[in-house]
């Protein structure tokens, strides 16, 4: 048996353990931002980026969903995981304003990626789904990277409902993709 070279070696992902990738983007606001927003669907993981920031992620956000059937109850965590936040609560300030702006963004999301989900399961928008015995909510960790321009908390309601509104077609599209089978976006033999 010979060896072999992993110098000569390449390696090449089976297609099923990459995610489903989606990039759109919109104008936002009276001063029409451009705003990239990019879905990658894991099989552990929904990642959502909201940039108006070259490319970059900006804030980065975890979302956990928990449900209850003992008081039939959905929980959401929200958490900042890298970028302003952390240390800015408290401190008084646009800051903490700009941080609660991207949680309740962050949470929205969540609400409604749950309600899609239990949507597509064929129940009630307020039905609990639960999950397995590991505690795993309705839908996987819910990742968010927020990179609005300097005065982002300042979005009116308008444009914060266009970005969610956006954001959630994105998911949307993603999740028909991803539950489409192998075969999307392929041509088929004349």
């Amino acid at each position: 048996m010979s060896a072999v070279d992993p110098a000569n070696y390449s390696y090449q992902p089976s297609s099923s353990s990459l995610p489903t990738s989606l990039i759109h983007t919109i104008t936002l606001g009276d001063e029409e931002v451009e705003t990239n927003l990019i879905l990658q669907l894991f099989s552990d993981r929904i990642f959502i980026s909201i940039t108006q920031l070259s490319g970059k992620v900006g804030s980065l956000l975890l979302c956990n969903v928990e449900e209850s059937i003992v008081d039939n109850s959905t929980t959401y965590n929200v958490r900042t995981l890298l970028g302003t936040g952390v240390s800015s609560r408290g401190g008084g300030g646009g800051g903490e304003r700009e941080v609660s702006m991207r949680e309740v963004l962050v949470r929205r999301l969540a609400e409604r990626i749950v309600i899609h989900t239990r949507k597509m399961a064929g129940v009630s928008e307020t039905t609990i789904l639960g999950g397995a015995e590991d505690g795993t909510g309705p839908i996987a960790p819910l990742l968010v990277g927020v990179g609005l321009k300097p005065g982002g908390s300042n979005l009116s309601v308008e444009s914060f409902n266009v970005l969610v509104d956006a954001a959630m077609e994105l998911y949307q599209d993603g999740w028909k993709m991803s539950h489409a089978g192998g075969m999307v976006g392929m041509e088929g033999p004349d």
